[in-house]
């Protein structure tokens, strides 16, 4: 087994998470963000030995994907589901670029690589494995946050991307995807598993790991009764399975129930 290490870097939006895994002198960066000051001191904590392999996407969403320029020339992989949306230019890809560029303007932060896919993009399917050094590291796909959401497994640690974050409720694209995946989760995270690393907040105990999948399936029981009994009302006052204060969560919420065929206005109603 090889020599394995990881360290995290968490941004200063919204908790995101860059995790760089070590393989003796090889290294794996995954999710690089945020700011361009942010990278530039990721940049400086990779030892001058070590040899950046590669760059790992979890999703495509902008804030995840936009920090792999401070690597030029490294191959990034993500999931074939992504690779195949740049490569046919459509619309998820299209729409995380535009969403990068659009929230940089409002801040005025200046990128210097600008916004583009990396040219060496390397799609992986469900159960897909590449090496690291001699590290092997196997993917899954876990839909419902984003149809191209993936963890990876690097040894005894976890990364899932978008999902079980201790910040925030679930963001749901689709939600029986994102149900099944939380389901996979629990499967997923074994009794060896050191730390699962959600991409917003504090890495996990699995036993933490699995507590917030089983409230969030719980939350989504909680939707589900509402959208069969068409129960709007009740929809609204659904206990969150945390981050009850944190703001903009009410509106996400708002959104979850409408993503459960809960005919919920846009307009906030308590």
């Amino acid at each position: 087994m090889s020599e394995t290490r990881i360290e995290i870097l968490t941004s200063g939006i919204w908790q995101m998470t860059t995790t760089v895994i070590y393989s003796g002198r090889n290294c794996l960066v995954v999710d690089p963000g945020y700011f361009p000051r942010e990278l530039a001191d990721l940049v400086q904590l990779i030892p001058n030995h070590a040899t950046v392999e590669a760059v790992f996407f979890t999703h495509s969403h902008w804030d995840h994907i936009v920090g792999h320029g401070v690597f030029p020339g490294v191959p990034v992989y993500t999931s074939s589901v992504l690779a195949f949306s740049v490569a046919e230019g459509a619309e998820l890809a299209v729409r995380a670029i535009s969403k990068a560029h659009e929230f940089d303007s409002q801040w005025y932060i200046e990128r210097p690589w600008g916004y583009a896919w990396p040219a060496d993009l390397r799609g992986l399917d469900d159960g897909g494995r590449f090496n690291i050094g001699n590290l092997n590291i196997e993917v899954y796909l876990i839909p419902g946050h984003s149809p191209d959401c993936m963890a990876i497994r690097a040894e005894n640690y976890l990364l899932v991307g978008d999902y079980l974050s201790p910040c925030e409720i679930p963001f749901v694209d689709d939600l029986a995807d994102y149900r099944r995946t939380l389901q996979r989760l629990i499967t997923l995270i074994t009794a060896d598993i050191e730390a699962v690393i959600p991409g917003h907040g504090p890495p996990l105990s699995a036993e933490n790991a699995r507590r917030i999948a089983r409230e969030d399936l719980r939350y989504f029981d909680d939707l589900t009764r509402c959208a069969e009994r068409n129960d709007t009302t009740g929809a609204l006052h659904i206990a969150f399975p945390r981050a009850e204060d944190v703001a903009g969560m009410r509106e996400h919420h708002r959104e979850n129930c409408r993503k459960a065929g809960i005919a919920i206005a846009l307009v906030d109603q308590g």
